[in-house]
């Protein structure tokens, strides 16, 4: 459904490059990112917990002539050996994590394999009021993938208000035909909320931006860019 989005591509790339180091992606997928840090030639690795979308990512990196070192392992969780300079998680999959303890311990997690001076960048929206006020109707988007369209349905509602968690349920329609359909659950977090989340995990220096070109955030219609340093 987003695997041609490449609003954030770009930008995730050139930080990488800007590393000048190893890079991990956390929450991978099935490497709309990723792989394009390999054809870039960085050293980079990846994380999903999700081994489906891995083996997508394999088979795509193996027609590409590209040689990923990807693993299944939780972002709360996950051990690895190298250090690195650079990681991301990029299109809102921090937003996962449910709950202020698996938002820490991925933080802090995060904390324990950067390089010293490494940086964390990561991305989410910020809490739209507007889009709020019609949670409980289904709403209609249009996808286009290559030559195709189909029509994105998706139906939002808050499973737990005081602590800002909303489940999502998107279906993929062409015609009268349903063909895809999945729930999944996020988190909502503001940004003062997540100043408190980076500093609680050990971060001390951080700046956070309203979209991919750095300019300053003003709006809550604008994404939310966090780069974070150890």
């Amino acid at each position: 459904m987003y695997g041609e989005y490449k609003e954030d591509v770009d930008f995730y790339v050139k930080e990488a490059r800007r590393a000048r180091g190893k890079v991990l992606e956390i929450a991978c997928g099935t490497g709309r990112i990723y792989l394009q840090l390999l054809k870039e030639g960085i050293d980079a690795y990846g994380i999903d917990i999700s081994e489906s979308m891995l083996k997508v990512l394999r088979k795509k990196a193996e027609r590409l002539g590209l040689k990923p070192k990807v693993k299944r392992a939780d972002m709360r969780t996950f051990r690895l050996k190298e250090r690195f300079s650079l990681i991301i998680i990029p299109f809102r999959s921090f937003l996962h994590n449910l709950t202020v303890e698996d938002q820490i311990k991925t933080l802090k997690n995060v904390r324990r394999h950067l390089a010293p001076h490494g940086r964390l960048i990561l991305n989410f929206f910020y809490p739209d009021p507007e889009r709020i006020l019609n949670y409980g109707k289904e709403q209609k988007f249009v996808i286009r993938a290559g030559n195709k369209t189909y029509i994105q349905t998706v139906k939002s509602y808050f499973i737990d208000e005081p602590n800002q968690i909303v489940e999502s349920i998107v279906s993929l329609k062409k015609g009268n035909k349903t063909f895809w359909k999945q729930k999944f659950r996020i988190a909502f977090i503001y940004k003062r909320e997540f100043e408190l989340l980076l500093r609680l995990a050990g971060f001390t220096r951080w700046k956070v931006y309203g979209g991919f070109n750095r300019e300053p955030l003003k709006s809550h219609k604008q994404e939310m860019v966090w780069i974070a340093e150890k």
